[in-house]
C-alpha cells in the first residue's frame, strides 16, 4: 500500500465540492435545514483516531509501560488511516461546497444562514478526520533501519 499523496486527496476534495455545489444548486429550496449536530460523530472519529495514532506510537517504540503490537493490527490501522483521510477530504470537498453555496445566498433564503453555520462546523470536523488519518498513517509506516 503506497502512502497517500496530498494531489490524491485535493482531487477527491474537489471532485465532491463541486458535486456538493451542484446538488444545493439544484435541490436546494427543497431539501430540510441540515442539522446542527451533523459533524459531532466525524470529529470524535477523527479525536479517537488521533489518539490511537499516539498510543500505536507508543506501542510501536516500545516504550515502558506498553504491550508490543502486532504487525497485522498496524496493518490494519494504515489501511483504516488511508480509508479515514479519504473520507475527510471527501467531507471537506463536500462541507465546503454546501459553505460555499450557502454564504452567498444568506438574504435570499431563511436556513442559509444556519446552514453556512453547519458547513463551517461540518469543513472543521472534515479537517479533524482528515488531520487524524494523515497522522495514524504517518505512525504506521515501516520505519528504515
Amino acid at each position: 500500500m503506497n502512502p497517500t499523496r496530498g494531489r490524491d486527496l485535493a482531487l477527491v476534495a474537489v471532485g465532491f465540492g463541486a458535486l456538493a455545489y451542484l446538488l444545493l444548486w439544484w435541490a436546494y429550496r427543497s431539501i430540510p435545514a441540515l442539522p446542527r449536530t451533523a459533524p459531532l460523530s466525524v470529529v470524535v472519529i477523527g479525536a479517537l483516531e488521533l489518539q490511537v495514532a499516539g498510543h500505536t506510537r507508543h506501542r510501536l517504540e516500545r516504550r515502558p509501560g506498553t504491550r508490543p503490537i502486532l504487525p497485522l493490527t498496524v496493518a490494519r490501522l494504515a489501511a483504516f488511516a488511508k480509508a479515514s483521510s479519504m473520507t475527510g477530504a471527501a467531507l471537506a470537498g463536500g462541507w465546503a461546497g454546501a459553505l460555499g453555496y450557502t454564504i452567498p445566498r444568506t438574504d435570499e433564503f431563511g436556513s442559509a444562514g444556519s446552514d453556512a453555520i453547519t458547513a463551517g462546523l461540518g469543513l472543521a470536523a472534515a479537517v479533524v478526520l482528515l488531520a487524524g488519518g494523515l497522522v495514524l498513517e504517518r505512525v504506521c509506516r515501516v520505519r528504515k533501519k
